[in-house]
């Protein structure tokens, strides 16, 4: 017993020390003016997103970068995402809106709106963003800025996120809580194992020539969490790559409920983990229960401090997020029983092949 206590209070000052050197680090998007300004490309593939899309639209159309072309691609959507993206494109005409047609055999719904957004697109810079995010001026000014000081092929970031109901504050910290605690950001562009990677398919920034030549999204059709599956495969390939956090300067309400949380973390949740279910459900058992063994065989005083370590790396996690400290904090209990349901969820679903997205299932 006492060998797995000490093994817990290790894999806790590991993550810490991970959380630290994301933090001292700075990673996050930074301000930064690039020397010109090349034409970008924003690809915008949509279904069913009537509720987001034109703040986005409007946002883009006022953004503070001079040189864009906006391309929306909608996937069949059974709303008036179509209607709603074609009077904005009436009052811009940097807005052009494709509408989609049948889904080929073996694509998934994402994968293809990308691949067709790409072959309209004219831009040296491809800058893929979800329909439900928002930004703010400056955004692609700094992203292109860091892009070219160090000449990334890609360059992705994980918004802000926006929670306004319990169900989703339970569950959307989760993301980042696994992300700032088990990967050194850094090392996404500085290490060249595979195994350092991270994205976010909400904003990704791609150098055209190279995605041109590679169709990244087209390779892999069939991948339901391309956005890790491409930074990867680009790693393999030894192009330059970059992933950090948002510093509000794009955020992102992903879900609006509980159900809605769970579903849409239970399509991507074992990729955290490399698509392994079995270190997932160690690390969920380990951070959930791992205090048991600390506290039956160790004295008081490293029980007290295994607790301090936890609660300074969620508040410190929270706040590189841009996150609620003290909710995260008060809700982190909760948060951990979430994270150990959307992981049987996600067996079960991908077990069953049921994983539904979109009104699609995305399960293989």
């Amino acid at each position: 017993m006492i060998y797995l206590a000490m093994f817990v209070l290790w894999f806790a000052l590991l993550r810490f020390g991970v959380v630290f050197f994301n933090v001292a680090g700075r990673q996050w998007l930074r301000k930064g003016e690039p020397e010109k300004h090349p034409l970008v490309s924003v690809l915008i593939p949509a279904r069913n997103e009537e509720e987001n899309i034109a703040a986005l639209l409007d946002e883009l159309s006022q953004h503070d970068y001079p040189n864009l072309e906006i391309f929306v691609y909608d996937d069949l959507s059974t709303d008036a995402t179509y209607e709603t993206a074609s009077l904005k494109a009436e009052k811009d005409p940097r807005i052009q809106v494709l509408r989609g047609g049948e889904l080929p055999e073996g694509w998934l719904g994402k994968n293809h709106g990308c691949h067709r957004l790409s072959l309209h697109a004219r831009g040296e810079y491809l800058l893929y963003l979800d329909a439900d995010v928002q930004i703010k001026k400056g955004l692609i000014k700094n992203a292109l800025a860091h892009v070219v000081r160090h000449r990334l092929d890609l360059f992705s970031i994980f918004p802000s996120q926006k929670m306004h109901t319990l169900g989703e504050r339970l569950t959307v910290p989760l993301m980042n809580w696994i992300l700032v605690s088990l990967l050194p950001l850094a090392l996404t562009r500085k290490a060249a194992w595979s195994s350092f990677s991270a994205a976010n398919g909400q904003f990704m920034f791609f150098r055209a020539k190279v995605y041109h030549r590679e169709q990244f999204h087209k390779t892999l059709k069939n991948q339901k969490v391309e956005d890790i599956a491409i930074f990867r495969l680009m790693k393999k390939k030894k192009y330059r790559v970059h992933t950090v956090l948002g510093n509000r300067q794009i955020s992102c309400r992903m879900y609006r409920s509980w159900d809605e949380s769970v579903m849409g973390f239970s399509r991507n949740v074992f990729e955290f983990f490399g698509g392994s279910k079995v270190l997932a459900f160690l690390f969920g058992i380990i951070t959930t229960l791992g205090f048991i063994p600390v506290l039956l065989a160790l004295p008081p005083v490293f029980t007290l401090a295994y607790f301090l370590l936890i609660l300074l790396m969620r508040a410190m996690i929270a706040a590189a997020s841009r996150q609620n400290i003290v909710l995260n904090l008060l809700l982190a209990p909760l948060q951990q029983l979430s994270f150990m349901f959307v992981m049987v969820k996600a067996a079960i679903l991908q077990y069953k092949k049921t994983t539904l997205w979109k009104g699609r299932i995305i399960d293989e």
